[in-house]
């Protein structure tokens, strides 16, 4: 089990944002939060989607690398703060070599 809690999920796509929200819901979303990140411990779950991966640039791919580590490195310094009740990593049972 995961003690961190949370939980940084990255996806790219290729169908626009109001058209799978329309026609799909968001199974993604569904498929992370309930079907597999609880059963790791993991209550809050943050996703974020990079469309249209097909047609998109070099330069725009580039501003979504960005801002996946900006995201990730929020979520790892807010684990960090936690690191102190919980261990490296917000692993349960964690043993500090």
């Amino acid at each position: 089990m995961l003690r961190a809690g949370r939980a940084l999920v990255l996806n790219t796509s290729d169908t626009p944002a109001e058209r799978e929200r329309r026609e799909f819901g968001d199974p993604l979303r569904q498929i992370w939060a309930a079907c597999v990140l609880p059963y790791v411990g993991v209550t809050d779950v943050r996703r974020h989607v990079f469309r249209t991966v097909s047609d998109s640039t070099e330069v725009e791919r580039s501003v979504w690398l960005r801002e996946a580590r900006r995201q990730a490195a929020g979520l790892l310094a807010r684990l960090r703060a936690g690191a102190r009740e919980y261990g490296p990593y917000g692993l349960r049972g964690y043993v500090r070599p």
